[in-house]
Parts: structure tokens; C-alpha cells; sequence
């Protein structure tokens, strides 16, 4: 019988066409745009997550929106679990305490911050590899949320739903509510995307990094395509 990999890493995606995705930059962008976007960042966001299942120790999985998603084709290389209903905090709940029974450390994870390294989640499942105490690992995101959590024990309770989601806030909330139930390890600072403009900034991330993936250099060509419409980019060594 095949082990459970010690640490588990879920990605929330939603599913082109089942869901709206990316309203903000639909505006934009257009609709189909935004969800070749979604689509492009998801799965460079999974091919680090797959780069990092064996140096990490970690069983990477897609949290879909849609339960009928759930066996789509188009979310295949890991396993697949409904997020569940309600909103993100029941949503988040719904998956942290379904993956904790089965693993020692769960992190969870936005598909629009497909600028995460293998590193980021080494330093993550580090720290939440010490079974002794309560940990917890949190990345901030420039807008005033995350874009990781991490933890390795079961966090039951309201504290979930009682966090006000999207707002400057949000990160603040949500960090002072889980320090009372262990210590705290404080990730880098990355910019997820919500808005045009914050594409910008991830272009420049994604040509700052080492050794990208693929997956990641193509989501960099695709970014350069879209620039003649609302900004300009570097080219870049990728493109």
C-alpha cells in the first residue's frame, strides 16, 4: 500500500466556463483573455508544485469551484477534491480539514501567483515539518492578502468566516486569528493578480527568476502578447 505524502499542497482553480474567472481584468481584457490567463498562471503555479513533490515531500492537488469539475480533463497531473460551498473562508476550511486527516501539513494556494518558486514551498514545508508544535506558515501578498497558507495541525473553529476576504486587510485579519493557535513563519512578500496592472508586476517577477519552468516562460510570452492593450513590458531573455 502506497504511503500518503507527508505534506499536501492544494491549488484553487476554477474552471473556464463554469465559473466567472478574473472579473477585473475581464473588463479589460475580455472574457476570453482573462481565462487563458487563469488558465496559463494555474498551470505554471502546477508545474512548480510538481517540481516540488519529491524535494518537498508534498502530494500536490487541484481544489476545483465547480463539483462537477472535479473529473474534468482539463485538471489533469494531480488529484482533484471540490473546494466545497460557501464562501472562501468555508471553502479554505472545507479542503485544509480534508487534506489534514491524511497528511502532516497542508498549504494552500491562488492559481494567480504562478511567480512561486520550489523554494518558497521548501521553506514552507520546512517549517511545518516539525510535528512537536503548531506551526503555521503564511505568504503575504502586496495587496494587503496572502497568497499561502500552511499549517500542520487541524484548525476547526469560526475564525475562518469571522476574516473579512478581499480587502486591504485581509492578510492582517487573518494572520492575527491563526497566531493564537501556534508559532508563525512569514513568507516572502509576492503580488497576486486582481487587476491589469498587476500583470505588470508579475511579468518583471516572472523574468527575475533563476530557472523558470516551462510552463512559466510560456506564461511570459503569452503576458508579452497581451501588453500593446493596456502597458508595455521588457522583452525580456524568454521572449
Amino acid at each position: 500500500m502506497l504511503m500518503a505524502a507527508r505534506g499536501a499542497i492544494a491549488l484553487f482553480v476554477k474552471t473556464p466556463g463554469l465559473s466567472p474567472i478574473k472579473t477585473r481584468l475581464a473588463v479589460k481584457l475580455g472574457t476570453d483573455r482573462a481565462e487563458q490567463f487563469h488558465w496559463q498562471a494555474a498551470r505554471s503555479t502546477a508545474a512548480v508544485i510538481k517540481q516540488a513533490e519529491q524535494s518537498c515531500e508534498l502530494q500536490g492537488y487541484y481544489a476545483v469551484a465547480e463539483e462537477i469539475a472535479a473529473t474534468n480533463e482539463i485538471w489533469r497531473g494531480m488529484s482533484c477534491l471540490w473546494q466545497g460551498e460557501g464562501g472562501l473562508g468555508e471553502r479554505m476550511r472545507h479542503v485544509y480539514e480534508h487534506l489534514i486527516q491524511n497528511h502532516d501539513f497542508v498549504m494552500l494556494v491562488g492559481a494567480d501567483i504562478p511567480q512561486m518558486t520550489v523554494a518558497d514551498l521548501q521553506q514552507a514545508s520546512s517549517w511545518l515539518a516539525h510535528e512537536e508544535q503548531a506551526r503555521f506558515a503564511f505568504g503575504p501578498s502586496l495587496d494587503g492578502g496572502f497568497w499561502l497558507f500552511g499549517g500542520n495541525c487541524s484548525l476547526l473553529g469560526p475564525w475562518w468566516t469571522d476574516v473579512e476576504y478581499s480587502t486591504a486587510d485581509t492578510g492582517t485579519q487573518f494572520l492575527n486569528a491563526v497566531k493564537q493557535w501556534g508559532e508563525v513563519q512569514t513568507l516572502r512578500v509576492l503580488q497576486d493578480v486582481d487587476e491589469p496592472s498587476d500583470l505588470l508586476v508579475l511579468h518583471k517577477a516572472l523574468q527575475a527568476l533563476a530557472s523558470p519552468v516551462p510552463e512559466q516562460v510560456h506564461l511570459m510570452r503569452f503576458l508579452y502578447g497581451l501588453t500593446p492593450e493596456f502597458t508595455t513590458f521588457d522583452e525580456g531573455p524568454y521572449v
